[in-house]
């Protein structure tokens, strides 16, 4: 319990530092069945191409919850992908540094940090 505890507060960190040069880097942060060893997901990717993101679900993870912050904490989108694979995509009008986070139902959880400039 430890570890999965150890996880969750350095992956987000560590895909801050990462995502101005690699644009969104969306990394499984916990699972059910999950074995330590591969955090990078292949379950989920994202694209950001000026103030449009697009997610995309490679595979079937069932139903999936999105929800993107600002760097303040303040929900700027949310939307609930019932069934995947499938693609869904945001448009978000503000420059700044935001946060997505995607609950699936199969009990991973996935999250990456982005910036939107002009």
């Amino acid at each position: 319990m430890k570890t999965l505890v150890l996880l969750c507060i350095i992956l987000p960190l560590d895909a801050k530092q990462r995502f101005t040069q690699e644009g969104v880097n969306i990394s499984l942060i916990h699972s059910s069945n999950q074995s330590g060893s591969d955090l990078r997901s292949q379950s989920v990717s994202a694209d950001l191409t000026g103030h449009t993101l697009t997610i995309e679900f490679n595979e079937d993870i069932g139903k999936a919850h999105i929800s993107i912050t600002n760097n303040y904490g303040v929900h700027i989108e949310s939307e609930t992908v019932y069934s995947t694979p499938d693609c869904f995509i945001f448009t978000i009008r503000d420059t700044g540094i935001y946060r997505i986070e995607i609950i699936a139902s199969n009990g991973e959880q996935y999250s990456g940090n982005f910036r939107i400039e002009n």
